[in-house]
This record gives C-alpha cells, structure tokens and sequence, in this order.
C-alpha cells in the first residue's frame, strides 16, 4: 500500500479527502498534517508516496513545500488542491514537476481519475525497481556461479604449474599482470549465512579489502574471498588485520560468528590448490580455537601421529594416578594439554581421546566409581566445543579425583563413531526438507558441531555441509524433471526460501538452470 501526505490547514478539507479516499477503496496509507512546516518535518523522517498540498497556507504555503521536497530530491509525486487556479500557481506548479493541479470545490469524477493515475505510475515504478533489482540478482547470480565453476576446475587441474593468468575470471584484475600474485580467505560461519545475507555483503567486505578483490560464494556457510597483493612486499602480518576486520563486521552486522582461514601467496595453480586444501583443514580443526578465530595455513603443518612423547606423557600420568599423586597428575595433564595445543599437529579426536584415557585411568585407580558421574563426565568432553574450555573441564575433574566406568572412546574408526553417523544420516534424509543446520544435528547427536563435522567427513569423505547439499539439490533435480510444480515451491520443498541462491547452487552443481533441468538438459 502507497502512502499519501494530505497537507491543509483546513480540517474538514483533510477530512473531505480522507472520505473520499476510503469511500472508493483507493489503495492508501493516509497521513495528515495542517501545516507546511509539519509536512515538511514529517517528509524529512518518513518515506511518503504522493504529496497531496493545498497551496494558501500559513507561514509555509504549498509551493514552497514542494520546492524543499525537490531542494531534497525525495521520490514523492506531488499533487496541488487549490481553490486559486491563477496563471501564476500554475507555471509554478509546472516548473515544481507536480502531476497535477486540482481546484477546489473538488469535483469527484476528476479527483478520482486523478488519484487513480498517481497510483498507477507509483505501482508501474515499484514494479521497474523489482524488476531492477531481479535482473541484478539473476546477473550477479550467473557471475557467481561462473565464478564456482572456474573454481573448481582450478582444484583439480592436471597442469598444476600453469599461471592463474588464464583464470582471470575468478581473480581480481589489475593491468600490470606481470608479477601477479594471491592471497585467500575462507570465511566458515557457525550459521546459515551466505544465502540469506545477499550480494551485499561481498560489497561491504570487499570495502575491508584494500586493493582488488573477489568473492566466491561456497556454500550457506562459506565465502570465499580472492586478494590481488604485491609480491615483494606481502606478508601474513598485513593480512591479519583484514581478517580480524571481516570477523568484527559480520558480527556486530549479522550477530554472527566467522572463522576466517588464510592461505599463503600463491600464482601458480598447483599452489593455490595446496592453500585451500589447508585452509579447508584448518577450518575442520577449529575446534582448537576460540569462536571468531583468525587461522593462517602457513603455522599449520602435516601429522598428527601419536609420538613418543606423548606416550611416554600418558604413561608418567598413569603411574602418578596409580601412586594416587594427583596434584602431579594435575601438573603433568595441564604441561601435556599445552603442548598438544601449541603444536598443532593432533587432531580433536585424538585429544579428546588422549582426555578419555586419563579419565578411565582415574576411574579404574580410585574407589568412587560412579558410573553414572563417569558417562557424564565422558559426554562432556566429546561435547565440549572449544579446546580451553575442555582444559577447564578436565582439571576440575582431576580435582574431583576422576570420573567412573570403563570409557569407549570415540576414534574415528570406533563402532560408537559409525552409530553416530549412521543416526546423522537417516535424521537429515528425514528432515533435510527443513532449515536443517549443523548446530541443529549435533545438538540431537549430543556433539559439538565441529567434531561432528570433523567426524563426519573422515567417515563418509564428504564434508557434512556438502552431504546435505547434495542431498537437496538431488531431490530438487528429481522434482523438476518429474513434477510441474513451480521452481519457487521445489526451493522451500528442499529447504531454500532464498530462490535467487538455490538456483545458484542447481548452476553450480549440475552446470544447469531449472529451466534446463525441466526440459531435460542432462548434466
């Protein structure tokens, strides 16, 4: 609905008005204001469709509104009511742009026609917006799906030495290509973020970036953002900054938490791939660190076997445990929980393992066996979601003297781990029709949802957000070549409202429209 400002200082004007607009039903939000400086004041906080003004008014008449409102350049398509119909008001009225120029006594017929002609060019320009704005979504939504496909054919090139000059469509330009060079960041948010924020939001990072940039929409949940920097001069000392500003933005903007991943330099492909594979496994393990974490590929390092230190560490425990020296179990766990953390070559599994280990020692040496504080006490720490709060939960329970009953730890191989993702797997193809979301599925899994993921992926080999695209977009195919229902329905059927993204993601995937798929284009 439109909104109409009458303006007279007569009240029963106003009123005469108000009737005849609810009498014929005409489609209007009406405000009233019997003076020019209320109107005005009012124009300058509030949006306002059709400016309906008498012209002889107090101190402010109604020509002098409509020049503040033009001074302001406000979209608002200006309608003159006048008892004077003198030459004068009329060129002004001309040169003001109004639409039209009404004498009173106001004659029905020609109010109404008048009225009526207002609205229409208000819905027609509505209409041109939306249409506007559709086309620039479509538009931006073929780059980015473009963009994706050229991503991966970069990650799985054969010619692993070639220059990302031929891949210029995906990367940010700049004329001097000689010594070009690139820089990546993947954003990995906790919730559903990249399909519901819009394109806007790479324009706003893309302002935290100084120089060129490009983005890549990965998934609902991952961005990718492409940095052009000087080859000398770059250090991950300059893109620290970038990062920590892209966390603080989607924060206070969207009350959400990013991990951001930051790979090396790079301008050959066979690099680049080595960078974003790094960075994918930084993001699975970050579990490791607090939310809104800031990690760089270039402290990460291969590994992640058990060494001898470590089991020389848990063996010294054991013995202390047995000789009931808790206080040095204490000092001993905190030393060797620091080290596995400053390394960063174990995996979570296998730190929340090495945590079970010490907890069933304790367990079997002392005489409170609980075993139902010890399941707990088991549940917490393959719950817990971050690495320092699992230190904190482990010393409070060295200082309660342990826990109780034997554990089953949980490895990436164990029967307990296959359960876990066999019961994943039958509730998403259950309920993924739904917003499913990770934190959704671990929280009915009682994991955190980044061990879920860890796990999950070395399970299956399919990362779990993937899993659960794959499975949407597989139904959404089925349904377009078998159904007639609309595109928009198969979206909310298979879980996305956003209609612009969803077709994005068909693009990506299959390398075809909707469109395509219906008519029976195969991928």
């Amino acid at each position: 609905m439109f909104r109409i400002l009458i303006v007279d200082d007569e009240s029963f004007e106003r009123r005469g008005v108000k009737l005849l607009i609810a009498k014929y039903d005409l489609e209007l939000e009406v405000i009233e204001a019997d003076s020019g400086e209320e109107a005005l004041d009012y124009l300058q906080r509030n949006p306002i469709d059709i400016l309906l003004t008498d012209i002889r008014m107090g101190q402010m008449d109604g020509l002098e509104l409509a020049e503040h409102v033009r001074a302001l350049n406000l979209p608002v398509k200006i309608i003159f009511l006048s008892a004077f119909g003198e030459f004068e008001y009329a060129r002004k009225a001309i040169d003001l742009k109004a639409m039209h120029y009404i004498l009173k006594p106001v004659e029905v017929h020609n109010f109404l026609k008048v009225l009526v002609q207002v609205i229409q060019m208000c819905k027609d320009e509505q209409k041109e917006r939306e249409d506007a704005v559709k086309y620039q979504e479509a538009y931006r939504a073929g780059i980015q799906s473009e963009k994706y496909k050229k991503l991966t054919e970069l990650l799985t090139n054969d010619d692993l030495h070639s220059p990302l000059r031929q891949w210029e469509d995906i990367l940010p330009h700049r004329e001097a290509a000689d010594e070009r060079c690139f820089r990546m960041m993947m954003l990995d948010s906790a919730k559903r973020l990249f399909d519901a924020a819009g394109f806007d939001i790479e324009q706003s990072l893309g302002e935290l970036i100084p120089g060129k940039s490009s983005f890549i929409a990965l998934n609902e949940y991952q961005l990718l953002a492409m940095m052009e920097v000087d080859y000398a001069s770059e250090t991950f000392a300059l893109s620290k900054p970038i990062g920590e500003r892209m966390i603080q933005w989607i924060k206070e903007r969207f009350h959400a938490d990013v991990s951001v991943a930051v790979s090396g330099t790079f301008n050959q492909i066979g690099t680049m791939r080595e960078e974003y594979r790094k960075m994918e496994a930084l993001l699975e393990s970050k579990f490791f660190f607090d939310d809104g974490a800031l990690l760089f590929t270039e402290s990460s390092s291969e590994g992640g076997e058990e060494s001898g230190y470590i089991d020389q560490a848990l063996l010294a425990i054991s013995d202390s445990i047995e000789r009931k020296e808790l206080g040095d179990v204490r000092t001993r766990f905190a030393r060797l929980f620091d080290d596995l953390k400053n390394s960063e070559r174990f995996s979570v599994i296998y730190v929340k393992y090495i945590c079970s280990e010490i907890v069933r020692s304790i367990f079997n040496a002392t005489h409170k066996q609980d075993s139902v504080s010890f399941k707990n006490n088991l549940e917490k720490i393959f719950k817990t979601a971050q690495l320092k709060d699992l230190r904190q939960l482990m010393l409070e329970i060295l200082q309660d003297y342990g826990a109780h009953d034997e554990p089953t730890p949980i490895t990436a191989n164990s029967e307990a781990t296959h359960k876990v993702i066999e019961d994943v797997i039958q509730l998403i193809e259950r309920d993924y029709r739904s917003d499913l979301s990770v934190e959704q599925i671990a929280e009915r899994v009682y994991l955190s949802p980044s061990y879920l993921s860890h796990l999950f992926a070395k399970q299956t080999g399919v990362g779990l957000i993937k899993y659960i695209t794959m499975l949407r977009l597989e139904e959404a195919k089925q349904l377009l070549q078998h159904t007639n229902r609309k595109i928009v329905d198969i979206g909310n059927e298979v879980g996305y409202s956003n209609i612009p993204y969803f077709c994005t993601l068909l693009k990506n995937y299959y390398g075809l429209t909707p469109t395509q798929i219906r008519e029976g284009h195969r991928p």
